[in-house]
Formats: C-alpha cells, structure tokens, sequence
C-alpha cells in the first residue's frame, strides 16, 4: 500500500467520507446518540491489526457534548477509499 502520500494529500477527504458514513449509520442500531460537535481526530495506515483486514486507513472522529467527549467514530477503508467496516465506541 502506497496510501503515505495520497492520505496526507488528501486528508480532508477522507474526513469528509468517514462523516458521510457516520451520518448515514443505522441509528436504531447504535442507540440515539446525542452529540453537539464532531471532530477530526486523526488518519491512521494500519499494517497489522487482530481483526481489521490490512492494510488499510483507519479515520477516527471524536463526538462531543458541551466540550466533554462522548464518543469515537472509526471508519476503516482500503487504499481506494472503499468501506471496510465501521466502530462507534460511546
């Protein structure tokens, strides 16, 4: 995986997707989530992970609700930007 240089390129779109998926979770699934802010945390390339096929880019969101964190939003692509799986971690 040759992602180093295309994720920092592009950082903001891989933010961009990771809180399209998250807007579009099942919301019966994971409960009614009660956040004020969303934030980009941080854009990760996994070599090697127990469960998570590798490699990939992983993209963690922080929720937050009056400045306290909340939540974690992970969102795990391959290289070409395609769904691998998701976690929310409240």
């Amino acid at each position: 995986m040759n992602a180093n240089l295309h994720v920092t390129n592009n950082k903001n779109e891989y933010y961009q997707l990771a809180m399209q998926y998250f807007q579009n979770l099942n919301r019966e699934e994971y409960g009614n989530i009660d956040y004020d802010d969303i934030i980009s945390k941080s854009i990760s390339i996994l070599i090697d992970h127990c469960f998570i096929p590798t490699p990939c880019i992983e993209i963690k969101l922080e929720l937050s609700k009056a400045e306290k964190k909340i939540g974690n939003y992970f969102l795990y692509v391959d290289e070409n930007k395609k769904f691998i799986d998701e976690f929310l971690i409240t």
